[in-house]
């Protein structure tokens, strides 16, 4: 019955991590990237399938795909002419990178509505983790994780907003009521944006409890430390009272009752051991101890016996050998969590990754050829201005690098547990500890989460250093193809107006041939005498 009311009491306190993603579940649901039950949510907080919302999602697909489609077709002016006007390699990656926005959207929902029952299993396992975790008296606190899904979706509103409304004014023609049609250029990266900051504000979630983990055995460590130190300050003090060589402080209270037993003045005790008192008879009270040494403690506080000191948990390697149990389980569950988190979304991450390699490629090379006054496709005309460029570049860098980068420090959290969790076979220094603590520890390796798309690479500092050093190659290499495209262009155009000139330069001289063959004809015939 009391492991009942424990339970009930850890489920009445424990927040559910749900109900910091409402405002972003309405938008995604609003947006079309989720297809969960939206009255299951705003009651009970929780992701369950729905027929509903399986046919809205869809419905908002096929809306996109096809207003894509009709922006493609409207803003096409451009690229009809751009095979004519520019090599054909320009072409060919304006044509490719033009959809690869949409591949990617689709990726995204597609990828959501096969998983849509997974999610909310995944959820339900975090809460269930956090249950735990409070038995333990390992509290997480969710009401960080609501301000950051608000800041992330203030800035991702400021990035397409800003992205947009510049390159409107700035390169698209206002003035035609097509033109309105340039809002869908950004349904792609919203669509995509807004799916990653689940991803990044779970996995955000899987570092806390790991981080929380960690925190509580750096606390039995911290604790068993002050613990030691207060026994060899209680024990050196225990020394220094029972040690008679030492001299007697003087007490100038009690200066009448030294000068009658020793006939001392003050000057003679004053860091001296000479001439020291012997106690007599009187001066002893009746458990032997003297009596200025009884005096001195009722003035001062009384020690600090060990039931009123800090108790550390490490002291009873029996006693503490349950509560790393329990973290050791709780923390292999997190590995799980992360695993099937991974799992979920290793194809829209791949998805971006590719889509933040290749964009980025493309639109410094484009910036390349605005600069060169060469002709670029209408979908990324925002290459023409170097600020535009900047910002877009910024926004979609940003979240590659931030995923990165969020995956690298949560599995180093994990990593980090089997640290502290030696720390305390270290700190306590206990046969029976240590053999615990190694047993664990080899729970612990075997547990390791790590982040990857698809299998294809892992999500941490050195693949974000590759793909750097991979976009500065690939660039270095379309700009070398452009180049000699253009040299091969302006031989070509060279050679045809020679060909010209010199076809012109053959014509005028058979005229002229013609021209003096009838001059000596008619000049023969003129002077030719009639018979």
């Amino acid at each position: 019955m009391p492991q009942v009311q424990s339970e009930s009491s850890s489920e009445s306190a424990v927040q559910p991590l749900l109900q910091q993603f409402q405002l972003l579940f309405y938008i995604s649901k609003i947006a079309g990237i989720l297809p969960q039950d939206l009255e299951k949510f705003r009651t009970k907080n929780v992701l369950e399938k729905s027929r509903n919302g399986m046919v809205y999602m869809l419905a908002m697909l096929i809306v996109y795909v096809l207003l894509y489609n009709v922006l493609i077709y409207s803003f096409g002016e451009e690229d009809r002419t751009l095979k004519a006007s520019q090599s054909t390699l320009t072409f060919v990656i304006g044509l490719f990178l033009t959809y690869i926005g949409l591949i990617m959207m689709g990726t995204d929902q597609l990828t959501a509505l096969r998983n849509q029952g997974r999610i909310g299993e995944l959820y339900e396992r975090i809460r269930q983790v956090d249950e735990r975790l409070y038995r333990e008296k390992c509290v997480v606190d969710n009401s960080r994780i609501g301000g950051r899904i608000r800041f992330m979706l203030i800035m991702t509103f400021l990035f397409e907003l800003s992205i947009l409304l510049a390159t409107y004014i700035k390169l698209v023609d206002y003035t035609q009521w097509m033109s309105v049609l340039w809002i869908v250029s950004a349904i792609p990266t919203f669509i995509n944006t807004l799916d990653k900051i689940w991803f990044a504000v779970s996995l955000y979630a899987l570092k806390e409890r790991f981080e929380a983990i960690n925190q509580t055995l750096e606390e039995l460590v911290a604790t068993h430390e002050k613990f030691k130190r207060w026994l060899c300050g209680d024990q050196e003090t225990s020394s220094r009272a029972l040690d008679s060589s030492q001299p007697p402080e003087y007490d100038s209270n009690l200066e009448y009752l030294y000068k009658e037993l020793g006939s001392l003045d003050m000057g003679s005790l004053k860091g001296s051991g000479r001439n020291k008192v012997a106690p007599v008879s009187h001066s002893m009270n009746s458990f032997g101890e003297s009596i200025e040494a009884s005096d001195k403690a009722t003035h001062q506080a009384p020690p600090i016996s060990v039931n009123m000191a800090h108790e550390s948990e490490l002291s009873n390697a029996s006693k503490v050998e349950e509560k790393l149990n329990n973290l050791c389980q709780v923390h292999d569950e997190i590995c799980e969590i992360g695993k099937a988190m991974n799992e979920l979304w290793s194809y829209p991450i791949l998805s971006l990754m590719a889509y933040g390699f290749l964009i980025f490629t493309a639109q410094l090379y484009f910036l390349y050829c605005a600069t060169q006054f060469q002709s670029i496709p209408s979908l990324f005309r925002s290459a023409k201005n170097p600020f535009i460029t900047v910002i877009a570049l910024s926004y979609t860098s940003g979240k590659c690098v931030y995923l990165i980068y969020l995956s690298w420090k949560t599995s180093l959290a994990s990593k980090r547990t089997g640290i502290s969790l030696h720390k305390c076979g270290v700190v306590a220094d206990d046969n029976l500890l240590f053999e615990i603590v190694n047993h664990l520890s080899l729970k612990l390796l075997n547990h390791s989460v790590d982040f990857s798309a698809c299998g294809f690479f892992t999500l941490d500092m050195e693949t974000l250093y590759g793909v750097s050093g991979g976009i500065t190659s690939y660039l270095i290499i379309l700009i070398q193809f452009n180049l000699a495209a253009q040299q091969a262009k302006e031989a070509i155009q060279t050679f045809n107006s020679l060909n010209d000139t010199a076809s012109l330069v053959g014509a005028a001289t058979e005229v002229d041939n013609v021209s003096s063959t009838l001059y000596d004809l008619v000049t023969t015939t003129m002077l030719t005498p009639t018979g």
